[in-house]
C-alpha cells in the first residue's frame, strides 16, 4: 500500500488540458472563500481548490482512497504549488449534482483499510484536525502519534495551549484515559456532513461510475476508530433526524462523543 505520492502530481488521463493560473484566478467561485482557500469551477470538467491555506495532503488523501478502496471520490488531476505565489493547487473532477440527504455504507470500507501503527495524516505526517493545530509546529500536539495515550495527551496540551487552566488539564488527564482507550487507528474522512456527500447527475456519469461522490478530504487521516462518529455528532445542528441516520451509518461511540464534544466546546468557547 502506497505511503506517499510524488509532488507535483499530474494525472496521465485528462478530459482536456489543465486550466492555467489565470483561468483559475478568474473562474467563478463555487463556495465561500475562507482561511486562505478558494474553490472555483473551471469549465465543465474541473474544480480547483487553491490558496495559501490549502494543504496538498487533501489531494493525497483522495488519491490514496481511490487507489485502495471502492469509495467514490472525485478524480484528482493535479497537485502542485506555484513557485512565486506559494499557493497550493488541487485540481479535481467537477461533480455536477446535489448534496445527499441520506447516507450509505461506504464509510465501512474506509474502516476496513489495514490499520497503521500510528495516528497521523497520510504519509506519517501531523494530523490536520483543528484540535491538533498550533501556530508554530509542535509534534507533541500536531503528531503523528505512536499511541492513543500520546494522542490523548496532545488534546490536553492543546487545551492548555488555548489558555485552559492547569487544574482542568489535570482532571482531563485522569478522565480521558478511562474513555479514550483501546481504539486502533482507522482511516477517517473527518468531516461527515451532508454537504460533503454528492449525488452525481445521471447525465454526467458513465455506467461504471458511482452515483455518490464524497468530497472534502482535507482533514482525513489515521485517527482513533471512534473519531468519524464523534466528529459527525459534534457537527450536528439537531434540527432534523440526521443524528438518527448517523447511528445507522457508523458504529456509535456514545461516551467518546460526549467527552470529545465537551472538550471541543471548551477549546473554542
Amino acid at each position: 500500500m502506497k505511503t506517499a505520492f510524488e509532488i507535483p502530481f499530474y494525472a496521465a488521463d485528462l478530459p482536456c488540458p489543465l486550466p492555467t493560473s489565470a483561468e483559475i484566478e478568474n473562474a467563478p467561485g463555487v463556495s465561500l472563500e475562507y482561511g486562505g482557500r478558494r474553490i472555483v469551477g473551471v469549465g465543465q470538467h474541473f474544480v480547483v481548490k487553491f490558496g495559501l491555506g490549502v494543504n496538498l495532503i487533501e489531494g493525497e488523501n483522495m488519491l490514496f482512497v481511490r487507489e485502495n478502496t471502492n469509495v467514490p471520490v472525485p478524480r484528482v488531476y493535479a497537485l502542485y504549488s506555484h513557485p512565486k505565489t506559494r499557493k497550493n493547487y488541487i485540481v479535481m473532477e467537477r461533480i455536477i449534482g446535489q448534496s445527499l440527504l441520506s447516507a450509505w455504507p461506504y464509510f465501512d470500507e474506509l474502516r476496513h483499510l489495514p490499520s497503521q501503527s500510528y495516528f497521523g495524516s497520510f504519509g506519517y505526517r501531523p494530523l490536520l484536525d483543528e484540535i491538533f493545530w498550533t501556530q508554530e509546529p509542535d509534534p507533541q500536539v500536531n503528531g503523528p502519534f505512536h499511541s492513543e495515550e500520546d494522542l490523548n495527551e496532545a488534546m490536553i496540551r492543546k487545551y492548555t495551549y488555548n489558555g485552559g487552566t492547569p487544574y482542568r488539564a489535570e482532571y482531563l488527564r485522569k478522565c480521558l484515559p478511562l474513555v479514550f482507550k483501546g481504539h486502533e487507528a482507522a482511516f477517517t474522512h473527518g468531516d461527515l456532513q451532508r454537504k460533503n456527500i454528492m449525488i452525481r447527475e445521471k447525465s454526467n456519469r458513465s455506467r461504471e461510475e458511482a452515483n455518490l461522490v464524497i468530497i472534502d478530504w482535507e482533514k482525513s487521516g489515521w485517527y482513533p476508530r471512534y473519531w468519524e462518529y464523534c466528529l459527525a455528532i459534534c457537527a450536528l445542528r439537531w434540527d432534523d433526524d440526521w443524528a438518527l441516520w448517523i447511528d445507522s451509518i457508523l458504529t456509535p461511540f456514545v461516551s467518546e462523543a460526549a467527552w470529545l464534544q465537551t472538550l471541543r466546546l471548551e477549546l473554542w468557547s
